[in-house]
C-alpha cells in the first residue's frame, strides 16, 4: 500500500538500508528493504520503545511533542519520525549514510502518509 513511496524515499538516500511505517503498537503497516542487513521490523519495534519514552519525557517537561529522533551506533544509523499519535517511520542506514537527507525525506513523507492512515 505504501511500499512504493517508502522505496522511493529509501533509494534517494545514500546508505539507505531499510524503511518501515509502523504502529506504536508494534504492528508494521508497510516496509521496504534494500538489503537484508537488519530485520527492519525488529529495529522498528525495539526503537519504538525509545521513541515512546522520549515522547513521554517531552510531555512531562512541557516542551512540545517529540516528533523525530536519530540513533547512531557503530553499525547503523536510524532515523525515527512520528507520523501521527499511532504511527511512525523508521529508516535504517549504514553508518556513513546521509542522515540529513533521510531526516528531510521522512519529514516530507509523513504528512501524506498521515492523511491516508486516517
Amino acid at each position: 500500500m505504501f511500499e512504493n513511496r517508502l522505496k522511493e524515499a529509501l533509494e534517494s538516500v545514500k546508505g539507505g538500508e531499510a524503511v518501515i511505517l509502523m504502529g506504536f503498537d508494534g504492528i508494521p503497516v508497510d516496509s521496504y528493504e534494500a538489503s537484508q542487513r537488519w530485520d527492519i521490523e525488529t529495529v522498528g519495534m525495539e526503537f519504538s520503545v525509545v521513541l515512546k519514552e522520549a515522547r513521554k519525557a517531552a510531555e512531562l517537561l512541557n516542551v512540545g511533542p517529540a516528533d523525530e529522533m536519530t540513533i547512531r551506533t557503530d553499525q547503523m544509523a536510524t532515523v525515527l519520525r512520528v507520523v501521527s499519535d499511532g504511527y511512525f517511520l523508521a529508516m535504517a542506514l549504514a553508518p556513513e549514510g546521509n542522515v540529513g537527507k533521510a531526516k528531510y525525506l521522512l519529514r516530507v513523507l509523513a504528512p501524506g502518509l498521515k492523511e491516508e492512515l486516517i
